[in-house]
């Protein structure tokens, strides 16, 4: 059996990466609580702070099972600081995934996703529940994808960008780095850099938005 260690678990959908291990076949060493705060992983008797982590921790991989892309980024450069350098990809077996696809490191694809053939899909790539991605999709470091989104062909999305719950990305459309796309938007034209678009169609609501609920990498 593999063997995974979480790192950050101050966020709910800890549990949604819970059951995709224990889908595959996984098994959670140790979760590691990186910040203070509540936590969310189920079994206490595993919880560590960093302090106090397990020796074994620095031989396994890891795994960031949070959705924010800043909070992300800044969880995988402690975990890097506290000796944790290898990061594993946790892939739903409920998901459609295709043969011609390409990961980076540290890519999680939760339950019932449909990936489209020929994407790429960076490092700390974060793709939730449902989402669709069609063909030769681009999605850089540290998107994150929520869930119910549906992305077209040939969609790219720029480094540390947040998708809301159920948005539309139109054919074609490139969305620019560390932008959000609100929940239920439809995209229908490229969206710059560090800005915020909602509605449907979608408008820029915000610019310069960087640091945006952590968005920013």
């Amino acid at each position: 059996m593999r063997k995974v260690v979480l790192f950050g678990i101050g966020s709910t959908v800890t549990v949604d990466i819970e059951e995709t291990c224990e889908r595959i076949g996984i098994e959670i060493v140790a979760a590691i609580r990186n910040v203070d705060g509540p936590v969310y992983y189920s079994d206490l008797s595993r919880v560590h702070s960093v302090e106090n982590m397990p020796e074994i921790c620095k031989g396994l991989p890891v795994v960031i099972p949070l959705f924010t892309p800043g909070y992300r980024k800044a969880a995988v450069d402690h975990a890097q600081q506290c000796g944790l350098d290898q990061f594993a990809n946790i892939l739903d077996t409920t998901s459609v995934l295709p043969r011609s696809m390409l990961l980076g490191r540290g890519v999680y694809i939760n339950a019932g996703c449909t990936l489209g053939g020929a994407g790429v899909f960076g490092d700390f790539t974060f793709i939730n529940r449902s989402a669709s991605i069609g063909h030769h999709a681009c999605i850089k470091d540290f998107v994150s994808i929520g869930p119910g989104a549906v992305l077209a062909g040939l969609v790219t999305v720029g480094r540390g960008t947040m998708i809301g719950a159920g948005a539309v990305i139109l054919p074609n459309v490139a969305i620019g780095e560390n932008s959000v796309i609100a929940a239920g938007a439809v995209v229908t034209r490229p969206v710059p850099s560090n800005c915020m678009a909602a509605g449907n169609p979608a408008k820029i609501l915000k610019n310069d938005i960087a640091g945006y609920r952590g968005a920013s990498v």
